[in-house]
């Protein structure tokens, strides 16, 4: 009888080291997803402000002589 209870508080204990071990890989997964998404977020925020600059450089080369900018 007593083996039994031993085992069924070693299960128990193997399951709470189980789902920390689980929980740990998922906090990790969930910080790299929002490393990566933070990433593209700011490759994407460089690009458009290139892309802004440039259309400002374009349209003050064709019309900063006419209104004076």
């Amino acid at each position: 009888m007593r083996l039994g209870r031993r085992l069924k508080i070693s299960r128990r204990g193997a399951q709470l080291i189980e789902e920390a071990l689980l929980l740990s890989v998922a906090l990790v997964a969930l910080s790299l997803l929002v490393g990566g998404i933070e990433s593209i977020l700011n490759q994407s925020a460089q690009y458009t402000s290139n892309v802004w600059n440039s259309i400002t450089s374009s349209l003050n080369s064709i019309f900063g002589s006419l209104f004076h900018w």
